[in-house]
């Protein structure tokens, strides 16, 4: 049965008390028997009992020792098997020289002296049970050092990827591990005990450059306490592989080879390959990005410098850019020239190996196209250049396929990786793309020369205006039909000229043409009016227009000039202009004199009333109503002619209309006693109107009363919003009107009804509700009467309130 650590070592610490115990009982008894005895002095005793007891005293500390340090209970054990051991013979001794005095009848205190002894014992056989102990310890630590070290140097270091050298104070190889011998190709046991310069004799032999691998390994050895790296190319032979090797060198500080180093050479062959990749790919995303950006060539020398990318990048010898249209295959670009396929040329589809890229609209690629698609090498392109690798991508233009971008070589390849098919790919993506925008661009400008030429040849036969192109200086390019005959000037004695040449020598020293031209150029147009001088020295009165044109990539190319004669038009503006003076003018004198006169007449006329005989009354009414009309007249002439002398922007505003419709009505009931007017309001809206609204609806109530042959007259006033229009209806009970003469109702001297008026009112009504942008038409009614129906756009922001108030009906 195994004992556990912790028990054996209660046993060993238990065994040793037992020991101590019994001694110091033994040696303590003796005290007491001489004391008791009176045999001795109790001094004597004491001193008897002071070596022993100071040994029973180092044999409990070494005990205690022993069992708070936590030995091994092994260990303990051993230590109180020694001890027991030393007890043991040191009471043998004992015993075989008491037998020898008792024999010789020497009296003994046997008690005391065995048990002094036996302390003797237990302490030296403690001690030499410690020091074997801690012997064994230390051998047994040494194995398993030899053991530690053993495992690293040949189960780790041994079998490690790292190749070392350990070099000792003298630069003497002292050990070297397996690596070293795969690495170099070098017989590893050849090399221990020599120098190192001996040692570089032979793996030099596997370095590509020897020269720079000693200088390297110099400038290490120099560089002491410090750790140097550097990179060795291992060239491959029947021994070794070829390889990449990173050198690092770390001194010894410390232990036997202290004052040596240890040089250790990593296989980086994997991450040189890799980073190797690595640039490669860069250096194909940054010539595609340089050849992608190079717009200063054309897209035929771009696509080719493409082509050679490729090749380059998949280390393949040919490649070639067809565009596929049925059956037919047409050679776009080859690179290089000297291959089966001539650039230009056109084959049919079946003697290529992209037929099955065209086939399968997918990429495709071949590393040994005998053994993979033995059914391709019956086409031209294996049978004249037995192709062997290939690779190749469909190119689309507009969503469809236009042809093929493929890449090819004579011997077998190892197979394209996915990057390298992802680069391809997007080769031919741009590829399409730039013969799509190319494509689009000769469509486009196809279509811009058709459009100037129909253009030119429009601006050419116009006669209106003169157009004329000038350049960034301002100086004549092209001159039309319209510019000869405005201007004066034939084509050959104005293109090359100047613009200040069409100016007046007020506006050349003003430098008008300059300001205008400059004005264009920031703006992108400038338009003025202004005195022009033709061939002839006259001058007109001339609208011009000037347009920058600009290039695509925003240069100014020059302007477009159009130039109207608008001297005709002037003149009669100043004419209207003169003639509005003229009738306001006249409004004048008809507003103060006339009128005024007339209602001097119209009074004293009054005052004679009910004054004169009754055979000359009838003489004096004559006279009244004659005056009556007069300044009715007068009033409507006033009216009219205000519409007419009225300014452009200062004709219309927007007008309350139920204001002036109760206003005209209340009027209305005022004038006529007998007539009955009603007034139904509908909407409160504003309408375009100014202060002459108001005569619209006075004479149309004004017509309605007075045409009526009734005794007792009935009119209607109604108001309804329909659209963005206001709608005003004035309808009668009146024998209506007359269908021969609806048409004319509105036109001037046009009395109708027999009426006494002027038979200006419903002109001016018209004239009015036209200035308006309004309309008025009229209509009989079904159950007698006319209805006089007038439409008035509703001002802007009776809109927004029409529009609120048909959300909140909804």
């Amino acid at each position: 049965m195994q004992i556990s650590d912790d028990r054996q070592r209660r046993i060993g610490v238990l065994v040793l008390l037992l020991l101590g115990t019994l001694v110091a009982v033994v040696q303590l008894y003796d005290v007491y028997a001489d004391v008791v005895s009176s045999s001795a002095s109790v001094l004597v005793s004491v001193v008897e009992f002071s070596f022993p007891g100071l040994l029973l005293l180092a044999f409990g500390a070494v005990v205690a020792w022993l069992y708070v340090n936590d030995w091994d209970g092994e260990h303990v054990l051993r230590v109180a098997a020694w001890s027991l051991a030393a007890t043991t013979g040191v009471l043998a001794l004992q015993a075989w020289v008491l037998g020898i005095q008792f024999l010789s009848n020497t009296g003994t205190d046997v008690r005391l002296i065995a048990s002094a002894n036996a302390a003797i014992g237990l302490v030296l056989g403690s001690f030499i049970g410690i020091y074997s102990v801690m012997r064994s310890r230390e051998r047994r630590e040494l194995e398993r050092s030899e053991e530690r070290y053993r495992s690293m140097t040949e189960d780790v270091l041994d079998s490690s990827d790292v190749a070392l050298f350990i070099l000792d104070a003298n630069d003497d190889v002292v050990w070297v591990n397996e690596a070293v011998g795969t690495y170099f190709g070098v017989d590893r046991d050849a090399l221990l005990g020599r120098s190192n310069d001996e040692v570089f004799a032979e793996t030099s032999r596997a370095v590509a450059d020897p020269e720079r691998f000693r200088e390297r390994l110099e400038a290490a050895e120099n560089a002491a306490g410090s750790q140097e790296r550097f990179e060795c190319h291992v060239l491959s032979d029947e021994d070794r592989e070829e390889r990449w090797l990173e050198y690092r060198s770390q001194p010894i500080e410390s232990g036997l080879y202290e004052g040596g180093r240890i040089e250790h050479y990593t296989d980086v062959t994997a991450r040189k390959e890799t980073t190797a990749r690595l640039e490669a790919r860069e250096r194909v995303l940054r010539d595609l990005h340089d050849v992608l950006l190079d717009r200063s060539s054309s897209v035929q020398d771009r696509i080719a410098a493409l082509m050679d990318i490729g090749r380059e990048h998949l280390g393949l010898s040919f490649a070639l850019l067809a565009r596929v249209d049925g059956d037919d295959f047409h050679v776009r670009a080859a690179s290089p020239g000297d291959w089966p396929f001539a650039e230009g040329e056109t084959y049919p589809l079946s003697d290529a190996v992209c037929r099955r890229v065209v086939e399968t609209e997918a990429s495709q690629q071949f590393s040994h196209l005998s053994a993979e698609a033995p059914a391709l090498t019956d086409c031209l392109s294996h049978a004249d250049a037995t192709v062997e690798s290939y690779v190749g991508m469909p190119v689309r233009v507009d969503g469809e396929l236009f042809g093929t971008l493929a890449f090819y070589d004579q011997e077998p390849s190892e197979p394209v990786g996915e990057w390298e098919m992802t680069v391809l790919e997007l080769m031919g993506n741009w590829i399409g793309n730039e013969l799509e925008l190319a494509r689009r661009r000769d469509e486009r400008e196809q279509a811009l020369r058709e459009t100037r030429e129909q253009f030119t040849s429009l601006v050419g036969d116009v006669e209106e205006y003169a157009i004329f192109q000038l350049d960034p200086e301002g100086f004549v390019e092209s001159w039309n039909r319209g510019a000869r005959q405005i201007k004066g000037y034939e084509p050959d004695e104005v293109v090359g000229e100047h613009v200040r040449t069409f100016y007046p020598a007020e506006a050349r020293d003003a430098g008008e043409p300059e300001a205008l031209l400059a004005e264009a150029r920031e703006r992108g147009r400038a338009e003025t009016e202004g005195w022009r001088v033709r061939k002839d020295g006259s001058r007109f009165w001339a609208n011009v227009s000037v347009t920058a044109l600009r290039e695509p990539e925003g240069g100014l190319r020059g302007f477009l000039k159009v130039t109207r004669d608008m001297t005709e038009r002037r003149e009669r503006e100043q004419q209207l202009e003169h003639e509005r003076e003229r009738l306001e003018f006249m409004n004048r004198i008809i507003r103060h004199n006339l009128l005024n006169g007339m209602n001097v007449v119209d009074a004293r006329a009054g005052l004679l009333s009910g004054h004169v005989d009754p055979e000359v009354a009838d003489h004096l009414e004559t006279v009244q109503s004659r005056v009556r009309d007069m300044v009715d007249l007068i009033e409507t002439m006033r009216s009219f002619m205000q519409v007419l002398t009225e300014e452009d922007g200062e004709q219309t505003e927007p007008v309350a209309l139920d204001a002036v419709l109760s206003a005209e009505v209340e009027k209305a009931r005022n004038a006529y006693d007998a007539a009955t007017v009603a007034y139904d309001p509908g909407p409160d809206v504003f309408v375009v109107g100014n202060d002459l609204l108001p005569e619209v609806f006075e004479n149309l109530l004004s017509n309605a009363v007075q045409h009526n042959d009734s005794a007792s007259p009935t009119v209607s006033v109604s108001v309804r919003v329909e659209g963005e229009e206001a709608v005003v209806e004035v309808a009668d009970d009146g024998p209506g009107v007359d269908e021969a003469m609806r048409d004319a109702i509105f036109e001037k001297g046009e009395k109708g009804f027999d009426s006494p008026g002027t038979g200006f009112g419903l002109y001016l009504v018209r004239e009015l509700v036209a200035s308006y942008d309004g309309a008025i038409d009229v209509r009989n009614r079904p159950e007698g009467g006319a209805a006089f129906t007038v439409r008035l756009p509703l001002a802007a922001h009776a809109l927004d309130g029409v529009e609120d108030s048909e959300r909140a009906s909804n």
